[in-house]
This record gives C-alpha cells, sequence and structure tokens, in this order.
C-alpha cells in the first residue's frame, strides 16, 4: 500500500511540474492548442488536461472540458467519448425509469440531451 501512495505522490506531483511548465509556456505566447499538445505529450489523460485547464485559465469545469472536446489534440477521441456518455445517460434513463426495488433510484433533473448538445455539432 505505501507503494501505491508514493506512486501517486509521484504522480501528482509530476502534474504539478508539468502545469508549471505549462505556465511558463503560456506566459511565452503559446497557444491553448500548444498547450494541450503538451500536456498529451506528458502523459496527460483529458481528466488531467481538464484540470490542468482550468487551474491555467481560470475557468469553469463546463469551459474547460468543453475547451478540451473542441480540441484538435483530443480529437481522435471524441466520437468514442459521445459514444460513451451516450450510453452512460441511457443506462441512467433505464435504472431511473425501472421499478425494480433492487436497484437505487435515481432522479434524473433537466434534459440530458442538453448537455452534450455543444459537443454534438460536430
Amino acid at each position: 500500500m505505501n507503494l501505491t501512495v508514493t506512486q501517486m505522490n509521484l504522480s501528482e506531483n509530476l502534474k504539478r511540474e508539468v502545469s508549471e511548465d505549462a505556465r511558463r509556456l503560456t506566459c511565452g505566447g503559446a497557444s491553448l492548442e500548444m498547450i494541450l499538445m503538451f500536456f498529451r505529450e506528458k502523459g496527460f489523460d483529458k481528466i488531467d488536461s481538464i484540470n490542468a485547464i482550468r487551474a491555467l485559465h481560470g475557468k469553469s469545469m463546463a469551459e474547460a472540458k468543453e475547451t478540451v472536446d473542441q480540441s484538435e489534440t483530443w480529437s481522435d477521441r471524441f466520437s468514442s467519448d459521445m459514444q460513451f456518455r451516450e450510453t452512460v445517460w441511457n443506462t441512467l434513463r433505464d435504472i431511473a425509469a425501472s421499478q425494480d426495488p433492487g436497484l437505487p433510484k435515481i432522479t434524473i433533473e433537466g434534459d440530458p440531451d442538453e448537455l452534450g448538445s455543444s459537443e454534438s455539432e460536430n
């Protein structure tokens, strides 16, 4: 267990170092797309990239997510991510509609189709 904690700390330390490098690149005039490419080359996944963009540019979670989703850097993942999100929403809708007392009660507020509307336009 100590090894796992050490590995996680090393990983978080590496993320901080990469984020500091990205901050310096931004101050030097690097574009947002270049920063995303830098993150991906350094091993950041989409969630890491979203969190780093939030911190680096002061964006909300939704803004940072949309920035990453719509980037050229992550365009190869867009279609599979949208399919995954649709599968999750459909599953949640099925569970919410179920009358099975053994399943958790799920309440979906708002229109989940609107949550991906800007993403599905591409």
